[in-house]
């Protein structure tokens, strides 16, 4: 048999090996930070939370993307003193006990400096 036949079954069985590591790779669990920033473009300051170069501009937007995080991750925040007030999150003990619950619930850990 000539050697350029067995090609597509070497790539097949290399394609089925990689699989499982690649899967298990991007369900590892994860450690980010929380980013809260403003735009002050408008009459009212928007709120931007953003994980590294993902922007969220609503707390459920926010937590859709948390739904994809493996168990056992983490979320660090240090939001820091300075407010403007409706900061997402931080103006609201309700919305912020919620945004925990859903954090436990998924079992991502929730790392809040309150000092920045």
């Amino acid at each position: 048999m000539k050697p350029w036949k067995l090609l597509p079954s070497l790539l097949l069985l290399l394609s089925a090996l990689g699989l499982p590591a690649a899967a298990a790779e991007a369900n590892a669990p994860v450690k980010r930070e929380l980013q809260l920033t403003y735009r002050l473009d408008g009459k009212k300051p928007q709120f931007i939370l953003s994980i590294e170069k993902a922007e969220f501009t609503s707390v459920a937007a926010l937590k859709e993307h948390l739904k994809t995080w493996a168990p056992g991750s983490e979320l660090k925040w240090a939001p820091g003193c300075v407010r403007l007030g409706e900061e997402p999150l931080l103006s609201s003990a309700a919305e912020m006990a919620a945004f925990r619950a859903f954090l436990e619930e998924r079992g991502i850990a929730w790392v809040l400096l309150p000092s920045g």
